[in-house]
């Protein structure tokens, strides 16, 4: 009797210190599982993390997934979002690599994300003025090699970027997947540019733990309620970032950001005749339910893209999630496949 009294008091002692360490052990618990999930996915998807060090002395990262001997299709140039890692993007498009097989992929780390991040970063070099970052790009495209020639894709910020990047070598670039692209001012909402002109980073993308975490995913890049996620995943997600990131660091980006984005308010407007003459095909996807990027702006690009070589369309999504558990990258895949393929 005496023997499984102890017992007893050993299983209730030891749920007495689980239960008082949960508040730190899950929230560990999910950041665990997210790393587990991303690498996951990016390893089913082929990638393999790459990187070198450019002429100037900074270190370059990309994901790649290498050719299968199809050396007649164009290499596809991927650009991640505004605060998406190469690494979280390459997670993204399984359904898209599916359509496309044999093809060499390559998805860029920022600057400034990821692996380019510095702790101690000042964000003034190269900075984050349109054409400064694009140039960056540009220099890690032309420093990877096998890269003469190919096909763009460009996610939100990247949209834009890549946008850019056809604008400035449009001998290079083939066709071109612009996925809910960032022209601030021009086609993001006035719910948006409220926030960003009053300087409020932490509701934007600059959220620094979960309880900012949160209402980021459910009031901008639209998450459903009805698809949320444990707790502590929402969790382990902050906790991942504040591995990644000092604190504030997405402040202090978001600072220089505004500062250096004034030349760009007008980047469509002053690039109507370069945009209107693309020899480019383009895909111009639109969230119908974005509350970031306009969807109603973007579907009238018509009018400023060559409208004989672009397609826009619009797909039931927000800026990242669409409903029952989907994403944008899911919703959008047989579109982005097909046009590719075409």
């Amino acid at each position: 009797m005496s023997f499984l009294l102890n017992v007893t008091l050993v299983i209730v002692g030891l749920a007495g210190v689980l239960w008082l360490l949960s508040p730190r052990l899950l929230p560990s618990l999910g950041t665990f599982l997210v790393k587990m999930d991303l690498s996951a996915r990016v390893k089913k998807a082929e990638f393999e993390q790459k990187s070198f060090v450019l002429p100037d002395g900074r270190g370059a990262w990309y994901l790649e997934r290498v050719t299968r001997g199809h050396a007649e299709d164009k290499p596809l140039v991927i650009l991640p979002g505004l605060g998406v890692t190469m690494h979280l993007m390459g997670a993204q498009l399984g359904d898209v690599l599916k359509h496309i097989p044999n093809r060499r992929v390559i998805v860029i780390e920022l600057p400034y994300h990821g692996r380019c991040v510095s702790m101690e970063s000042d964000f003034r070099d190269p900075g984050l003025a349109l054409d400064a970052v694009t140039a960056s790009i540009a220099m890690i495209v032309d420093n990877i090699g096998g890269l003469e020639s190919f096909d763009l894709m460009g996610y939100s910020f990247g949209g834009v970027l890549a946008t850019n990047l056809v604008l400035k070598h449009p001998q290079r670039v083939g066709k071109v997947m612009l996925l809910a692209p960032y022209y601030y001012n021009e086609a993001t909402t006035e719910q948006y540019n409220d926030v960003f002109e009053a300087k409020q980073w932490h509701r934007l993308a600059a959220w620094q733990g979960r309880d900012e975490l949160e209402p980021w995913f459910y009031n901008w890049l639209g998450l459903d309620k009805n698809d949320a996620l444990p707790g502590f995943i929402f969790s382990g997600i902050a906790g991942l970032r504040a591995e990644q990131y000092p604190d504030n660091y997405w402040v202090g980006f978001y600072n220089r950001l505004h500062d250096d984005c004034q030349s760009s308010r007008s980047f469509l407007a002053e690039n109507n005749d370069a945009l209107g003459a693309l020899s480019s095909e383009v895909l111009l996807i639109a969230a119908s339910n974005d509350t970031i990027v306009n969807a109603e702006k973007l579907t009238q690009l018509s009018n400023v893209f060559n409208s004989e070589k672009t397609d826009i369309k619009t797909v039931n999504a927000g800026h990242f999630f669409a409903p029952n558990g989907q994403t944008l990258f899911e919703v959008s895949a047989d579109e982005v496949g097909a046009f590719l393929n075409r």
